[in-house]
């Protein structure tokens, strides 16, 4: 009998708690119905507020736009004391996901004034800032300082600049309001259960052990991005003397501000330089290219596949050019989405060249994104994670470089397939992708590691030149003191925008290009496959875009792709001629791979591996010498001082 009075207690504890799971599952639902159309409007706002001001830096727009960041910020805090009872509720597994995405603890208002003007300051620094050439030439970031970093080849010259634009911009300006901005992201994050900054960016991915898989997933690139950057070194040292054969490359010397991007270096570079060049700028110039018509390449990249035409009012509102009229501007480019379904947007400094070409693809890659998932509700609009988002993008420019797309857009002459045109075309993309992966890599390594207070103030930016040299073989061209801080010396930092996105990315869109090649029906190497006209493609491609952030990245992943996790397989395939070529070329040479105590010779001949312990066994005898020589002087200086 008291077995059935306990049956029928449990019995009825689940009918009412699942009634009151309904319950709640039903007013949070109705809740986040009344949060989205409410939050469409006030987000359109910002964003035309935030356009303003990058459109137009001024102290008035500069203050608008703080003002419309104040009230989202209040707006938010309404909606999270409102619904915050049910963030803990036992509501269904997609409806807790929504509330956890849509509703975040705030800073109090004091604090929350503090972070949006330390972000407006910090760019409007980073935009407006100048590196002085001469009393009476000052040049800001784009185009000016970008075109000699590009295509200067004298290095007093870049180190100069490079050092310029540090300590102009990074440490006399943005350094104090960084070191501010970092105190109070930590504080937002700890408000909302995470244990800094860094732990709420790598949560965005929705795994604990995702600082763990990066690392994992770098272990397995870093053989070919060593061969990169051996044979990198060994054709730099033919323009600059200031390399060593065995050492880590000058940060100044590959092609922009940073050392991001090494495709400006390709001419130096380019293992058959007397192959036909894909660089199709010159052809761009002689067919009288504008850079309206280069942007409506790209968008008739896209519709071949069947995927959504470009708007009016992306035609009638975007900057796809410097204004004239003198204003600053923000001239990163970027892809804007104004949260209302129909308004998307680029704001570009855009000039007649290859390189913009891809930018523009690239970009409009995140524009039919924003279009194909503007159905969903306002939280869900938004890539599947950040990687996949630039992952689209650089997908699509990397097709668009192709020589047989470039041949279809008669922008190349008919160049035969050979072996040295494809070594020269997977050297090229390699210097945007391969050797990127790295250096993004260090970044966030770098902010995770200050976030959670691993590195004492006077050591940061001490601890970002140690990741540099460990990770990318790379060094300052000048002295570094505790009192510079270069890492808010690139655009991503300065305007908080995480960089581990751009290595995610490059993982990813191997992997979708894998897919969507398959789709098209490639034969023949991954990297010949050109995609444009394929509809197969296309549907493969909208049907994982419309998904938006609406379903764990994992399960939109395996819509693309059939897999779960990331994996360097289909980047490792790509690359699989030029890792086999790099091999052989550094063989050959003898060039051996990596840098300081690392460099070795890469594993090839008995003959090789007898050198390099020879090497090693005279330099330990060197320095046995050196201790022994050290010795001797240290006891006739303590004979001496007896004596006297």
């Amino acid at each position: 009998m008291k077995n059935k009075y306990v049956v029928l207690f449990l019995l009825l504890w689940c009918v009412v708690g699942q009634a009151f799971d309904r319950a709640a599952e039903a007013e949070a639902r109705r809740l986040l119905g009344v949060y989205q159309k409410d939050s469409e409007k006030l987000y359109n706002n910002g964003s035309l507020k935030a356009w303003a001001y990058n459109t137009n830096i001024t102290d008035h727009n500069r203050e608008v736009m703080e003002e419309a960041s104040l009230i989202t910020r209040q707006f938010q805090e309404r909606w999270y004391n409102k619904v915050k009872t049910y963030l803990k509720a036992d509501l269904a597994p997609s409806t807790s996901r929504l509330m956890k995405m849509a509703f975040t603890a705030q800073l109090d208002e004091d604090d929350s004034k503090n972070l949006t003007s330390i972000l407006s300051t910090m760019s409007t620094i980073y935009s407006t800032g100048t590196v002085c050439l001469t009393p009476e030439n000052c040049l800001t970031l784009d185009p000016g300082l970008t075109k000699i970093m590009a295509e200067s080849r004298d290095f007093d010259q870049l180190s100069f600049i490079w050092e310029r634009w540090r300590t102009n911009v990074a440490r006399k300006q943005l350094r104090p309001h960084y070191l501010q901005y970092i105190e109070l992201v930590n504080k937002k994050a700890r408000l909302n259960g995470y244990s800094d900054y860094g732990h709420e960016l790598r949560m965005k991915y929705e795994t604990e052990t995702f600082e763990e898989d990066i690392l994992r997933l770098y272990k397995e690139l870093d053989p070919l991005y060593r061969l990169m950057h051996a044979y990198v070194r060994k054709k730099l040292r033919q323009v600059y003397p200031q390399i060593e054969a065995r050492g880590r490359l000058p940060a100044c010397v590959l092609g922009d501000m940073w050392g991001r991007f090494w495709t400006n270096v390709y001419s130096q570079v380019a293992p058959f330089p007397d192959q036909p060049d894909i660089d199709v700028t010159d052809a761009l110039i002689e067919q009288n290219y504008t850079v309206e018509q280069m942007f409506r390449m790209g968008d008739e990249f896209f519709t071949s596949m069947g995927l959504e035409p470009l708007k009016d009012t992306f035609w009638n509102r975007s900057m796809l050019k410097r204004p004239e009229d003198g204003r600053d501007v923000v001239c990163h480019p970027t892809a804007w989405d104004f949260y209302d379904g129909k308004d998307f947007r680029i704001k570009m400094c855009t000039e007649v060249n290859f390189e913009n070409l891809g930018t523009i693809h690239h970009e409009l890659g995140h524009i039919q994104y924003f279009m194909q998932y503007s159905h969903l509700p306002l939280t869900y609009r938004d890539g599947a994670n950040d990687g996949f988002h630039e992952a689209i993008g650089e997908l699509m420019s990397m097709s668009m470089s192709t020589p047989q797309h470039l041949e279809k857009m008669n922008l190349l002459q008919e160049v035969p397939e050979s072996l040295e045109i494809s070594i020269n075309f997977l050297v090229r993309t390699a210097l945007q992708s391969v050797t990127t992966l790295p250096f993004h890599l260090v970044n966030d390594l770098w902010r995770w590691r200050a976030f959670r207070g691993q590195y004492h103030l006077q050591e940061y930016n001490t601890r970002y030149w140690q990741l540099k040299e460990q990770y990318l073989g790379v060094e300052a061209p000048v002295a570094r003191s505790p009192e510079d801080l270069d890492p808010p010396a690139i655009f991503h930092i300065a305007n908080n925008y995480d960089m581990i996105r751009y290595f995610t990315r490059t993982i990813l869109q191997f992997q979708f290009l894998e897919k969507l090649c398959e789709a098209a029906g490639h034969e023949g190497p991954l990297h010949t496959c050109d995609f444009y006209g394929s509809k197969e493609a296309g549907d493969l491609l909208a049907k994982m875009l419309s998904l938006g952030s609406s379903v764990p990245w994992q399960d939109a992943l395996e819509v693309m792709t059939g897999e779960r996790r990331m994996s360097s397989r289909a980047l490792l395939h790509y690359f699989a001629p030029l890792q086999e070529w790099l091999t052989e070329d550094n063989l050959r040479d003898r060039d051996g791979i990596g840098w300081g105590d690392s460099w070795r010779f890469l594993n090839g001949t008995e003959e090789e591996e007898q050198e390099q312990e020879q090497e090693q066994e005279q330099e330990q005898e060197s320095s046995a010498r050196r201790w022994s020589d050290s010795g001797v002087v240290l006891a006739l200086c303590v004979i001496l001082a007896r004596w006297l």
